[in-house]
């Protein structure tokens, strides 16, 4: 039997095991205090071809400054040829490439790192912002637009409502509403930071809008930096 995209069952497996592995690794205490962060890094992926095994994937980081108005410090991109497919739990396998190579490019002194997808509300702990974090021993925060896992409670329609979320009676992460008549997203740790912490992160890096300013900035840049060289 194939998974679908074309992923046989031994080699999931083999990157179940891999990720339970990576998740000993984790460090979900809180090495700094959220106030003291001040330039906090957002991470996304867009791709030239997403319907497509074999495509081209395209990250951006971008730096903001948190305390200076959120002011955009840096942006990188990097681009690089993906043929591992999207398959629920296991989006790190084909995001993370380009993200590294983007991450290697950072020349600012960046406090935490948020990234567009799970941390630890994953069923191994293991979502792309944990997998990053783990590889980079840097602070790092999940932030999802829809449901992985876990069980919660729908939170109020005002600004700013949220609820935790549980997996196997373990809370996990929060589901935030940010703005009233929007829909919630989904924040958890990645590494070297608490799972309160984490909203506290994505709360304070709010400006204005649904997401938090460092992963809708580079989701534009992204969108921008396609339209221009693949339009």
């Amino acid at each position: 039997m194939i998974i679908p995209g074309g992923v046989d069952p031994e080699t999931i497996e083999k990157l179940k095991k891999e990720q339970i592995e990576l998740s000993k690794k984790l460090q979900l205490d809180d090495i700094k205090p959220v106030d003291d962060m001040r330039y906090v890094a957002g991470i996304d992926v867009t791709f030239t071809d997403i319907w497509k095994k074999e495509t081209v994937a395209i990250a951006c980081i971008t730096v903001i400054d948190i305390k200076d108005n959120f002011k955009e410090v840096e942006t990188v991109f990097s681009e690089k040829e993906i043929n591992f497919p999207y398959i629920p739990t296991f989006l790190a396998y084909r995001e993370l490439p380009p993200i590294l190579d983007a991450y290697k490019k950072i020349r600012s002194d960046v406090d935490a790192f948020i990234v567009d997808g799970m941390g630890i509300l994953h069923p191994r702990k293991m979502g792309i912002a944990s997998h990053f974090g783990v590889l980079t021993d840097e602070i790092s925060v999940g932030c999802g637009k829809s449901k992985l896992v876990g069980q919660f409670e729908e939170p109020d329609n005002r600004n700013l409502s949220y609820r935790p979320v549980y997996i196997e009676r373990e809370k996990r992460g929060y589901i935030l509403r940010t703005k009233k008549n929007t829909k919630p997203i989904f924040v958890s740790p990645g590494n070297r930071i608490s799972v309160d912490s984490s909203l506290e992160l994505v709360i304070k890096c709010l400006n204005r809008y649904k997401l938090p300013e460092p992963t809708r900035v580079a989701h534009n840049k992204l969108q921008e930096y396609r339209r221009e060289k693949y339009a």
